[in-house]
């Protein structure tokens, strides 16, 4: 257990489906090594194509992100995503406006956050739930504090929001001239 953990909880009852994801986290070891260690097992590397995919996929956090992290109570962990997310409209953005009538498409935008909140959420889950793991161990522990993280989401999403309105207010609509 690392200093972003709490004590875990073992006898909550999950659905069908979290449990047999868990049981399958459980025989790979999640609860002592990261999901790449994980991945490069053995065991791992056993299992079959749709059980891989089921632990590695988790549609709802592919289409809501923070908001499913939020959600499912890992505070710490979602909004650190949202303000993540944000930072990097804010460099797309940036390089966008910089370019001048470069348009980078919106896919490039929402797609590298959304496939990185579907990929770690079991996991995610699964550490919170085994081992109250609060935010990512390579993560300062800083940000398991809501009082950091709650304000960097905040900001980081207003930020986004202003500058995305400064641009399109400013800069010449490459489409219509």
């Amino acid at each position: 257990m690392n200093e972003n953990a709490t004590t875990a909880q073992t006898e909550k009852q999950y659905s069908p489906s979290w449990q047999r994801r868990f049981d399958v986290l459980d025989h790979l070891d999640a609860d002592r090594l990261t999901m790449s260690e994980v991945m490069k097992t053995e065991k791992y590397k056993s299992l079959g194509f749709w059980e891989k995919f089921r632990l590695l996929r988790n549609f709802l956090a592919f289409f809501f992100g923070g908001l499913y992290y939020l959600f499912k109570g890992m505070w710490a962990k979602g909004l650190f995503i949202i303000g993540a997310s944000s930072i990097y409209g804010i460099i797309l953005l940036a390089i966008e406006t910089s370019a001048g009538r470069m348009v980078i498409p919106t896919i490039v935008y929402w797609l590298p956050p959304a496939v990185i909140a579907s990929q770690l959420a079991n996991f995610d889950y699964y550490r919170k739930e085994r081992l109250g793991e609060k935010i990512w161990p390579k993560i300062p522990a800083i940000f398991a504090d809501l009082k950091v993280t709650l304000p960097f989401a905040i900001i980081a999403l207003a930020a986004n929001f202003y500058l995305a309105y400064i641009a399109a207010m400013t800069i010449p609509d490459p489409y219509f001239g």
